[in-house]
């Protein structure tokens, strides 16, 4: 039999196996009910909203140990066989995961169980210790035998514990089975870590024709392809690749979303291929799946790029009904199959003749009441009081029997997995409750066993519980370009559907009026890109194509249209005109400068500290939660524009485009204690002995700017005349190899500083100053914890959490929610 053969040293991960992947199983609920306040979670972890029936599904487990899968002897490509399903077996090639990692997100409860094999060839015998970690309920046989069962079901914490288990000399068969109950987004890995003494062999056994040299190559291949730019901006998308091959080989590339499956072909010695030109596909940053079958193997590996299409970039209308006539436009002329199209096309007076077959897909998702289906009923609900006069009788049927049916809160018993305890998911819920069930005040709801006029008072009142938070909390989320325009959208059709100077008509546009402000001083460059309270990487690495600059552009002429329509229907088909006095925080020119501090979000969340000028932008998130577990926050942002920007973070997961949360570059792992005096932020990391990451780095995509230069322990980088400075306590190694060359800028050691500078206006003039400005600073990190920076000019010090600038208290957190704002030249605003 031939084999794939791995070194394995003491203390290294054993992350090669077989295995056919993830075996699901549909696990509904018993109907029950949830308890919590929205936003809480935010602050004591998601796992206090989790199913009552996932203890349930615990306890059931306790002993019940899962069948042992006897894959000795099988080979890739063979069936396994669990829930009845088949699939085949694959080798995983692990691509730098210290284990096997299967994260995923599931719309609806499921239960996953899958198996990984593999061969330890040792060369003596040894009553070994192995260290494993697992988001999930593990279970290990060694030769047949149990080890373990390690039963945890701490829904997405990972839990450890170490076992012994004793090695024969020569050939040991491995066998792990994973489990856990899926509910949306999910953690579900393991690793084996070997403490043993030896230096042992992973055995992979394989089909005799195999080349495993070939192999070899080809993975290796995959582990070092790279695009060129991290954005692509209406032009050809090339991927790198090293050659690998003697023959021909088939390459599919599968988006995540967007558009279809396409075939490529590498021929021998070929280094590289345009994909596609960016104008040819949907705007998004895509997560692709490379995948190749190399000597009658399957390999695959994600890799992840922005593709922009800037059609849309050139208008800029100067008034805001010629901007909103535009967007009507541009909608009306997209997919016949959006939703969004059929909105305004209605509004004008016409009616799709596909509109069942556009609204039926949106039907299915809230009949399942998937998670996020809040997102689709709000437009059936819409569409339903205000055109439901035009539609055919099955579908005014389809669509009331859908309300009704509905599951609006927590508090109604249900068997699903839909979230209800985040400010936009809450927004959405008692929206489409009040409308539902003032438009039915005679049909009994389900799930509620309320009348619809009983539901819509309920929703009322929920909703004026809302509005109450919000004005006084604004939004714990902070400026997040995923959900910001979630509540834009939610906000605006209440807007539209409320009689005018009703109670939730005026709290509708106090709310928009309040998200209008936040997105004005956040402005820069027709963009948002900032510090958030909760981020992907799709919309960190992609920000154009999010909700921000359409709507910013829609506003104040600010930024530009997108294909990202949702937020912007309601406002166009509506008579909401955002506040014209916030125009002048936007579109800074010459030397204006703007610094707004506030403090928002649940039990006064978080303090935020913004500086901007016409060039560049900084924003923090001072004294976060410093060095405890983090989550989905941005907290440190420096931007010249949309692509050419800087932020730090501590990776939540090893695998570069994972499925965590926090993932390899959005959110912390350990967050820092980050502080902000004017254009420059300090952050100050104390990474435990918990986490398997000994590092920070910093994203600085070198292709994004005009010029750049580096030292050992800073960068300097300019773009349009703005800067941004970067200095590690630690020194700084650029990435030269793989997905992140001339992206990740890594910083190592546990204990570290970064400092984060933009140029003030006229500060610079090249970026050979900046890099001096930054060598110069002097940093140390006393044994106190006490953290001084001295550029010279002035000298920061970081002491009991607080920030002192030439001996001077400067942050005078907490404030309110408006904050204060000053511009350059004397104007104020705020408290």
């Amino acid at each position: 039999m031939k084999f794939l053969e791995y070194k394995l040293f003491s203390g290294g991960f054993i992350n090669r196996f077989l295995t056919a992947g993830v075996f699901t199983k549909e696990n509904p609920f018993r109907k029950t009910v949830l308890q919590g306040k929205v936003n809480e979670w935010l602050i004591k972890g998601y796992s206090i909203h989790d199913n009552p029936c996932r203890m349930e599904v615990f306890r059931d487990r306790i002993g019940n140990i899962p069948p042992y899968m006897d894959i000795c002897g099988m080979l890739p490509g063979d069936e396994l066989e669990v829930f009845g399903q088949k699939k085949e077996l694959k080798v995983y090639f692990p691509f730098g995961n210290a284990g096997i990692a299967d994260s995923g997100f599931y719309e609806n409860p499921a239960y996953l169980r899958s198996y990984g094999y593999t061969l330890l060839e040792a060369p003596e015998e040894e009553n070994a210790e192995f260290e494993i970690s697992t988001c999930g309920a593990v279970t290990v046989w060694l030769n047949e035998e149990l080890v373990t069962d390690f039963v945890p079901f701490q829904r997405n914490s990972e839990q450890h514990t170490t076992v012994s288990a004793a090695l024969r000399k020569g050939t040991n068969k491995l066998v792990v089975c994973l489990e856990d109950l899926a509910e949306r987004d999910t953690d579900y890995h393991y690793q084996i870590r070997y403490l043993g003494a030896q230096d042992i062999m992973i055995r992979i056994p394989v089909k005799e024709e195999t080349d495993t040299e070939t192999i070899r190559r080809a993975e290796q291949a995959l582990s070092d392809m790279y695009f060129d730019k991290e954005a692509y901006m209406s032009e050809s998308v090339y991927l790198n690749l090293e050659a690998f091959t003697s023959v021909p080989v088939k390459m599919l590339l599968t988006p995540d979303r967007g558009f279809g499956q396409r075939q490529y072909i590498i021929q021998p010695g070929q280094k590289g291929m345009t994909l596609f030109h960016a104008d040819e596909v949907p705007s998004n940053f895509y997560f692709f799946r490379l995948e190749i079958m190399v000597s009658g193997l399957v390999m695959s590996k994600v890799i992840g790029t922005y593709s922009f299409n800037t059609r849309f970039m050139k208008y800029q209308e100067d008034s805001y009904e010629e901007r909103k006539q535009r967007i009507r436009k541009i909608i009306r002329d997209s997919d016949e199959m959006s939703d969004y199209r059929a909105i305004i096309r209605m509004d004008e007076g016409e009616t799709p003749d596909n509109l069942e077959k556009i609204l039926s897909y949106h039907l299915g998702w809230v009949n399942e009441k998937r998670d996020c289906s809040d997102f689709r009923l709000i437009i059936l609900v819409y569409m339903y009081v205000r055109f439901s006069g035009r539609f055919s009788e099955k579908l005014r049927k389809d669509v009331e029997d859908a309300m009704a049916g509905y599951r609006y809160w927590a508090d109604e018993p249900g068997d699903d997995v839909m979230w209800f305890f985040s400010e936009n998911h809450a927004l959405m819920f008692h929206i489409c409750q009040y409308f539902a069930g003032k438009s039915m005040p005679e049909r009994m709801f389900t799930c509620s066993g309320l009348t619809g006029a009983q539901a819509a008072r309920k929703a009322e009142g929920l909703l004026d519980a809302w509005f109450e938070s919000f004005f006084t909390e604004f939004a714990t989320e902070w400026n997040s370009s995923t959900y910001l325009p979630i509540d834009v959208m939610g906000l605006a059709y209440l807007y539209d559907l409320t009689e005018k100077g009703s109670s939730l008509h005026e709290k509708a546009k106090k709310a928009l009026d309040m998200l209008a402000f936040s997105l004005a001083v956040n402005e820069h460059k027709g963009n948002i890109m900032t510090s958030f309270g909760r981020t992907y990487e799709r919309e960190l690495k992609g920000s154009y194509s999010t909700g921000m600059p359409s709507l910013l552009y829609l506003f104040y002429n600010a930024g530009h249209m997108n294909d990202h329509f949702r937020a912007l229907v309601p406002v166009v088909v509506g008579d909401y005109e955002p506040p014209e006095e916030y125009k002048q925080f936007v579109n800074l020119s010459g030397e204006e400068e703007l610094i707004h501090q506030n403090t928002q979000g649940i039990g006064g969340f978080v303090n935020l500290y913004l500086y901007k000028n016409s060039r560049a932008l900084l924003s923090t998130a001072v004294g976060f939660r410093p060095y405890g577990p983090g989550y989905q926050e941005n907290i440190v942002q420096a931007d010249l524009d949309g692509t050419a920007q800087v932020f730090i973070n501590h990776p939540g997961e090893t695998e570069i485009y994972g499925n965590g949360r926090p993932g390899f570059w959005a959110g912390n792992g350990c967050l820092p204690l980050a502080v902000q005096y004017r254009n420059i932020s300090i952050l100050e990391y104390h990474i435990g002995s918990g986490s398997r990451l000994d590092y920070t780095h910093a994203y600085i995509p070198l292709s994004e700017f005009e010029s750049f230069k580096l030292s050992g322990r800073s960068a300097a980088l300019e773009k349009d005349g703005g800067f941004i400075g970067v200095r590690a306590l630690n020194g700084l190694h650029r990435q030269t190899e793989g997905h992140c060359r001339n992206r990740e800028f890594i910083s190592p050691g546990r204990d570290n500083v970064w400092v984060l500078k933009v140029g003030a206006c006229g500060e610079y003039s090249d970026v050979d100053e900046l890099l001096d400005d930054m060598e110069r600073m002097e940093i140390s990190m006393g044994e106190d914890g006490k953290v001084t920076v001295t550029d010279g000019t002035s000298r920061y010090e970081i002491e009991n959490n607080k920030l002192y600038v030439n001996g001077e208290s400067v942050h005078h957190y907490p404030l309110d929610v408006a904050g204060h704002l000053v511009i350059t030249g004397g104007k104020e605003s705020g408290n």
